[in-house]
């Protein structure tokens, strides 16, 4: 497969029946863009996903009902613009829009529609088409949660929070399957890497390209999951959304070699009580950071550590129950990085459902490339460098108005900022003892069909919403 915001701007949450005009779905009069001597604000709002399709069951339909959200925000096209909302995602690089609602589940039909369309027809800067492609998603593990969307490429103007793009390429889709809305990827060509001109100059690099930013990175803070907003800014970082200094980690390609905002995990814990953390190594320390999941996706040996701890139990289709009493007490769980670790409260990692007795851990399991979706990203502020492939990492807090320092380039292009926040602003009670895998409760075979076999295929309930959205990315 070839294939936000905003230190400054608030959003509001409108619930999926309060959907009005097209392409104005989510943001409220916060939606105004900020930009800086170099960097560029945009405006970023969560999108409530609705009921499970009749494939998911009515198991799912109560467990996740008006819960599960995604990022997006609006990209005006074309002149004169016609404004479009798109799902926010790192875990992809193309941009597409158009996506056939006809093929979404009933749910999201209506929905669908609202997020607007692009008609080059209408366009005075319009050029193509030129060339197609088809985009391949889901977990290659899982049949059952893949989608695909074939486009072909236009160019026309791209406006983000007002900043103007000149003749960027996109794709308009001329069949999808699946698919709600478009997206608008910010990770590197699975294939052909960082290169700013191979397929084509992507959005994070034509803005640095026409000079709108000074290089090619940008910050994203989810913020907790009863947030109505978020953040991305291109261009620089905010010190009033995190703690202490930015953890530097090197950027790694995924695990068939393809080209992906991965880092490597070095630890996995909770804490409640008493703390209890576990070391990870090899193929299980390659996780994706990618803000298009809702749910993050790992291989037995990581997530069974977390679910023994958490006292949670496998629910024989791949889910993590929970009594709920857990998520509405302190602790959280752990995710360690080099020297710094990210704490998710409990009441973030745990995702409620229709049920007042039965709760879901923000997991499930894979057998191929793992992801760390919202359930994870959204307690952690990163700073993404395309140019030094590199990501800066630190705990999220929010202690204040914006204080937004733009990036500069080279090699120190990312400034050793230290955040504004205190620890009291996201700390979490308990100690932590370290122990390796060996020492962790067993985790179990994921060939065992009853258990990590279904991770990926037999959670088809909890991860409807998250293949027909383009949750998950296939990794070709």
């Amino acid at each position: 497969m070839r294939s936000i915001a905003l230190g400054a701007t608030a959003l509001g949450l409108l619930a999926i029946d309060s959907l009005v005009a097209a392409g104005d779905v989510f943001i409220s009069h916060y939606s105004k863009a900020v930009r800086g001597h170099g960097y560029l604000s945009v405006p970023v709002g969560t999108v409530q996903r609705p009921a499970s399709s009749k494939r998911a069951a009515k198991t799912f339909q109560d467990k996740l009902y008006n819960m599960d959200a995604f990022y997006a925000t609006h990209v005006d096209i074309g002149e004169p613009p016609q404004r479009v909302s798109v799902l926010v995602d790192t875990g992809s690089s193309e941009l597409w829009v158009n996506p056939d609602c006809r093929t979404a589940v009933s749910q999201e039909q209506a929905r669908c529609v609202k997020f607007g369309k692009y008609d080059p027809r209408k366009s005075s800067k319009s050029m193509g088409p030129f060339g197609h492609h088809k985009l391949n998603y889901g977990d290659p593990s899982d049949v059952s949660s893949q989608t695909s969307a074939t486009i072909v490429y236009f160019a026309d103007a791209l406006s983000l929070g007002g900043a103007k793009i000149s003749n960027q390429t996109f794709g308009l889709v001329a069949e999808s399957q699946g698919q709600s809305q478009g997206i608008l990827g910010l990770a590197p060509d699975v294939e052909g890497g960082y290169d700013g001109d191979k397929p084509y100059s992507l959005v994070l690099s034509s803005m640095a390209e026409q000079g709108l930013i000074a290089s090619r990175v940008y910050s994203l803070d989810l913020r907790h999951s009863d947030s109505h907003y978020g953040a991305v800014i291109f261009g620089g970082l905010d010190k009033s959304k995190f703690i202490g200094t930015l953890e530097k980690r090197p950027i790694i390609k995924g695990i068939k070699g393809e080209y992906r905002l991965a880092v490597e995990l070095g630890t996995v814990g909770v804490t409640r009580a008493k703390s209890s953390s576990f070391k990870v190594a090899g193929r299980d320390s390659n996780v994706m950071l990618d803000s298009g999941a809702t749910l993050s996706r790992l291989h037995a040996a990581v997530a069974m550590p977390i679910a023994e701890a958490l006292g949670a139990r496998d629910n024989g289709n791949g889910l993590f129950r929970v009594p709920c009493s857990t998520r509405n007490s302190a602790g959280s769980v752990e995710f360690g990085f080099g020297k710094k670790k990210i704490r998710i409260p409990l009441k973030d990692f745990i995702l409620p459902s229709m049920s007042k007795t039965a709760c879901y851990a923000g997991m499930v399991l894979t057998t191929g490339q793992q992801i760390l979706g919202d359930s994870v990203l959204r307690a952690g502020y990163f700073v993404f460098d395309w140019d030094n492939q590199e990501v800066h990492i630190a705990q999220a807090a929010n202690c204040g108005n914006e204080d937004i320092v733009a990036v500069s380039s080279g090699k120190m292009a990312v400034p050793s900022a230290t955040g504004n926040c205190k620890d009291s602003d996201a700390a979490f009670a308990g100690g932590s003892q370290t122990r390796t895998m060996q020492d962790a409760p067993a985790a179990t075979d994921t060939g065992d069909a009853n258990n990590a076999g279904v991770g990926a295929a037999a959670a088809s309930g909890l991860l409807m919403i998250v293949a027909s959205l383009a949750m998950v990315h296939n990794v070709l």
